[in-house]
C-alpha cells in the first residue's frame, strides 16, 4: 500500500472534517394550554429558586392567572436602582407561538445562568419580567374545537344594530373541525379571483374596470336572517385595543373604556408599579423593528393638548438602528398589519416613555428566497433546513440563471426593452395571499394544512357557498422545522439587550484644594450605555424620574457653591456626559462623596479623591 505524504494526509482530515452535516436545528415548540402553561412556570420557578421568582398579576374574566416570571441573578435584592426589561407576549390571543417562544426563553435563562457567561452576565447586571401569555382566554381556542382564531375576549356588542347581541358567531357550519371562510357568489360582491391565483381573493377595484363576483365571511350561519353571516360574536372586546393611548371610542374591539379589560389593567398596574423598567419587549402583532416607524419632530406642537401620533424623531433614530440590529441576528423580515391604537406598545411609548421594542415573530414569507440561499438550503446550510426536490428542481429551471452575462445583456437595446417593460406591466400581479399560497405549495405535504381548498357546500340559509380559504393559524405558526430555531435567534438578541439599557457611572470624582480649607469638587457623570438616560418621550411626558445628583457632605464640611442636588434627564446613551463642580469648606480629613440615584439605570456613589499636584492645571 503506497504511504501518502502527510500534508496530504492531513487535507483528508480536515475535509472530512469540514463535510461533516451541520447540527440539527432545534426541537420545535411545544404549544401549552393554560392548565400546562401555568405549570411550566411555577416548575421552572420551583427548580432555579436562585434566579427564578413567580409572580401573579391579575386575572382574566375567565378567572385563569395572568404570570409573571421574574428573573434575577446574584446581588439583586440590594442593587438600588437596577434596570430591567419587559418582555410581554401573546397580547393577541391567536399568537399562542409567541407564549412558546417567551416560555423558551425563560427556560434557556434560568438553566444557563450558572454555566452560560452571557447569561450570567445578562441577569447579574439586569432583571427581567417576562409574561409568557398576556391573554389567556383568548388564547384557550387554540386548543378546544373547532379550531379558529379567537382574538376577542371581553363582553361583545349589538354589531349588527338589531337590539340582540352575539346571536350571529362564528361556527363550524360544514362540521369539519374549522371554521374557516365563506364566499358567496353574489352580484353586488366585492371580492373577485386574483388573476394571478384563483384560490385567492382580492378586492375588485371598479375604477380598473374590475367588478366584484363574491361576498366573503368568516364561517357561520345567518341566525337572525338579515342574510348576513357571522356578524354579532358574543365576544368582540379586545386586550391589545384596550389600552388608553389611542383608545377608539364606540370601536367594537376597543372595549367600554380604556382598561376595561382586567389583562389589560393588570399590565399597565405593573408597568406603573415597577419604575425600574428600563426598555420593554413585545412578541405580537405589532413592530417597531422591521417595518419603518411613523415619526414625527420632537418638538411637534400639541393639537388640542394632544401629542401628535408617531414616534418622535431622535426616538426613532435609535429605533431604526435597533431595528438593524434585530434584522441581522434574527434575520427575520416579518411586518405588522393594521394600526396601533389602544396597543400596549403604544402605551408604554407615548405614556410611559419606555422604548418598546415589539416584534412579530412570524409569518408566511411574501418573498421567494434569493438563489444563493435556496442553494444552501439545499445544501443544509445554516439558512435552513433542507428543501424539497420539487422546489430546488424548479429553482434549477430558471431560463435567467441559465443565461450568459452576454445573452443577459442582449436584451438592453431600446426596443426590446420597451417591449418587454409593456409585456412586464399587461402580466398579472400576484397579491399577497397569492405569494403564501406559492409558499404553501413549495413547502410540500406537510404544509398543506395551511390553505383549505374552496369546497362547495349547501348552506342551512344562503343555499350554495364554497367554504375554505386560509386555515385557522395559518400565518401565526411556523413550520415544525423552523420553529425552534426562530426562537432561538430571538434569544441570541434577547441576551444582547442588557448592554443596551441605560447604566449611571461616575467616570471621574476628585477635589482639589484651592487654600484655607476650601475645597472644589467635580464629578462626572457618565452612561456608556447605548439608550439614553431617558427617552425623548420619557422628557415630554415626564414620567420615568430623572437622576438625582448630589454631594455627601460630613457635618464638619459646609457647601459654600452649587446645587444641594441636580436633576439630570438629558443625558445621551454612547458616552454621554455631563460635569457637576461644588465649592465646600471644612478639614482636610473629611470625606466627600457623590451620589447618583436613578429608579431604572442604577444608584452609584464615590469618593471624591484628591487631584496630585501634577494633575493641576
Amino acid at each position: 500500500m503506497p504511504i501518502l505524504p502527510l500534508h496530504w494526509a492531513f487535507c483528508v482530515v480536515v475535509a472530512m472534517q469540514d463535510a461533516s452535516p451541520p447540527p440539527a436545528p432545534p426541537p420545535a415548540l411545544e404549544l401549552l394550554d393554560h392548565a400546562h402553561l401555568s405549570s411550566a412556570l411555577k416548575a421552572l420557578a420551583d427548580a432555579h429558586k436562585d434566579v427564578a421568582q413567580l409572580v401573579k398579576l391579575g386575572s382574566s374574566r375567565g378567572g385563569r392567572s395572568i404570570d409573571a416570571l421574574r428573573l434575577a441573578g446574584a446581588g439583586a435584592a440590594q442593587d438600588k436602582g437596577r434596570p430591567a426589561i419587559l418582555l410581554v407576549a401573546n397580547l393577541d390571543g391567536a399568537r399562542v407561538y409567541s407564549s412558546a417562544v417567551a416560555l423558551q426563553h425563560a427556560r434557556e435563562l434560568a438553566g444557563r445562568y450558572a454555566s452560560d457567561d452571557k447569561v450570567k452576565a445578562l441577569l447579574d447586571r439586569t432583571t427581567l419580567y417576562i409574561v409568557p401569555r398576556a391573554n389567556p382566554d383568548a388564547a384557550e381556542a387554540r386548543f378546544g374545537t373547532p379550531r379558529f382564531e379567537q382574538r376577542a375576549s371581553g363582553p361583545g356588542v349589538d354589531d349588527d344594530r338589531d337590539g340582540r347581541a352575539g346571536e350571529d358567531p362564528s361556527t363550524d357550519v360544514n362540521a369539519d373541525g374549522v371554521i374557516a371562510w365563506l364566499r358567496v357568489k353574489d352580484a353586488d360582491g366585492e371580492w373577485m379571483d386574483d388573476p394571478a391565483d384563483a384560490r385567492a381573493l382580492i378586492k375588485a377595484e371598479r375604477a380598473k374596470g374590475e367588478r366584484g363576483v363574491y361576498v366573503l365571511w368568516p364561517e357561520g350561519r345567518d341566525a337572525d336572517k338579515d342574510e348576513k353571516v357571522a356578524e354579532d360574536a358574543a365576544l368582540d372586546a379586545r386586550v391589545d385595543r384596550n389600552f388608553p393611548d389611542g383608545w377608539e371610542q364606540h370601536a367594537k374591539d376597543a372595549g367600554v373604556f380604556p382598561t376595561d379589560e382586567p389583562e389589560t389593567r393588570a399590565l399597565c398596574d405593573f408597568v406603573l408599579a415597577h419604575p425600574e423598567l428600563a426598555l420593554v419587549v413585545v412578541y405580537d402583532a405589532q413592530d417597531s423593528l422591521v417595518g419603518e416607524v411613523k415619526s414625527v419632530g420632537d418638538d411637534a406642537p400639541f393639537v388640542k393638548r394632544i401629542p401628535p401620533e408617531g414616534v418622535l424623531e431622535s426616538d426613532a433614530k435609535l429605533l431604526g438602528e435597533l431595528g438593524k440590529r434585530y434584522k441581522k441576528v434574527t434575520e427575520s423580515a416579518v411586518k405588522a398589519e393594521g394600526n396601533d391604537k389602544g396597543t400596549f406598545t403604544r402605551w408604554c411609548y407615548a405614556e410611559r416613555g419606555l422604548l418598546t421594542l415589539a416584534a412579530t415573530l412570524w409569518d408566511i414569507p411574501l418573498e421567494e428566497k434569493k438563489k444563493d440561499e435556496k442553494k444552501e438550503d439545499a445544501e443544509g446550510g445554516p439558512k435552513g433546513e433542507e428543501k424539497p426536490v420539487e422546489q430546488a428542481a424548479e429553482s434549477e429551471k430558471s431560463p435567467q440563471a441559465d443565461k450568459q452575462p452576454e445573452e443577459q445583456g442582449a436584451g438592453d437595446k431600446k426596443g426590446d426593452t420597451k417591449k418587454d417593460k409593456d409585456k412586464k406591466d399587461d402580466e398579472p400581479k400576484p397579491s399577497d395571499d397569492a405569494k403564501r399560497l406559492k409558499w404553501i405549495d413549495a413547502a410540500g405535504a406537510s404544509e398543506a394544512w395551511r390553505f383549505l381548498p374552496w369546497t362547495p357546500f349547501q348552506h342551512p340559509e344562503l343555499g350554495a357557498v364554497e367554504i375554505g380559504g386560509l386555515a385557522p393559524y395559518a400565518r401565526l405558526e411556523p413550520p415544525a422545522s423552523e420553529s425552534g430555531l426562530i426562537a432561538q435567534k430571538h434569544l441570541d438578541w434577547f441576551l444582547t439587550l442588557g448592554e443596551l439599557v441605560p447604566r449611571i457611572q461616575i467616570a471621574e470624582c476628585t477635589r482639589e484644594k484651592l487654600g484655607e480649607g476650601v475645597w472644589r469638587v467635580k464629578a462626572v457623570v457618565e452612561n456608556d450605555a447605548y439608550l439614553p438616560l431617558l427617552s425623548r418621550s420619557a422628557q415630554r411626558t415626564a414620567t420615568t424620574r430623572p437622576a438625582r445628583v448630589h454631594l455627601d457632605l460630613p457635618s464638619a464640611g459646609t457647601r459654600l457653591g452649587g446645587n444641594v442636588q441636580e436633576l439630570l434627564e438629558d443625558l445621551p446613551g454612547s458616552g454621554g456626559r455631563k460635569e457637576y463642580n461644588w465649592l465646600v469648606q471644612g478639614p482636610d480629613a473629611m470625606e466627600i462623596a457623590v451620589t447618583v440615584e436613578t429608579p431604572h439605570a442604577g444608584t452609584v456613589t464615590k469618593q471624591a479623591q484628591q487631584k496630585k499636584a501634577t494633575e493641576k492645571k
